[in-house]
């Protein structure tokens, strides 16, 4: 008889990746920083469809704010392997080729460098919900149970520092358009993550002339909205 309460074994790392593993499980997340000069983790993904539980992830998109501003270099993208390209209508919207999706890094590495990248930093996404579900679903069932950091939601916190404008803007374009933030792409994992970045920036500014300082103060105006955990 299997005992179902056991200790869940990890997947088959090979040693470095275990090694990788290990230095992730070290990573804290200090949330009492001024926000001014807080580090923040940018994320968008592509996948095979809108099922956070199911569809696959195609792709992670990624850039950092540091010290109040965007760190152009290095950002980060990565495309994971797939052993079967989705199908046509969905190469149309995310704009990954077949043999692209078959080319990508094996999951587990990509989303080690994923990890890597972000360190401890608080991620952010538009409609963070299913970008964390997606990732966190991944991430453990590729390297298994890992603690994460918190997720900030650009399209909940948008709303709460500015609820004349939040009637008129529904998707991340509305909000673009409405603060006349102008993004060299979009649609693409690394180009939406830009344009999240450049949207949060405004965000954190409005949010220090809200007398709000820290993200842990920003994080508890979430909380009178929505919760989200860690990833």
């Amino acid at each position: 008889m299997i005992w179902p309460f056991g200790k869940r074994a990890l997947p088959g790392l090979d040693p470095a990746s275990r090694a990788r593993r290990a230095a992730l499980s070290r990573q804290k997340t200090n949330l009492r920083q001024p926000l001014s000069t807080m580090r923040w983790c940018v994320v968008d993904i592509e996948t095979g469809g809108l099922d956070a539980q199911h569809d696959p992830l195609l792709a992670i998109g990624a850039v950092a704010i540091e010290q109040g501003s965007i760190v152009f270099s290095p950002s980060f993208e990565v495309g994971l392997a797939q052993p079967h390209a989705t199908k046509a209508a969905n190469i149309l919207i995310h704009g990954i080729s077949g043999s692209e999706q078959r080319a990508g890094q094996a999951p587990h590495e990509a989303l080690l460098a994923w990890l890597e990248f972000a360190q401890g930093a608080p991620r952010v996404a538009f409609h963070a919900a299913f970008d964390q579900a997606v990732l966190q679903r991944e991430v453990r069932t590729r390297l298994g149970p890992l603690a994460g950091a918190p997720w900030f939601d650009a399209a909940v916190v948008a709303p709460l520092l500015f609820p004349d404008v939040a009637p008129h803007c529904s998707h991340l374009d509305d909000w673009l358009a409405h603060f006349g933030i102008t993004v060299y792409a979009r649609h693409g994992a690394l180009a939406d993550a830009f344009a999240t970045a450049e949207l949060w920036l405004v965000l954190l500014q409005a949010a220090q002339r809200e007398d709000i300082r820290t993200a842990h103060q920003l994080l508890q105006l979430t909380r009178s909205r929505r919760w989200l955990s860690a990833d």
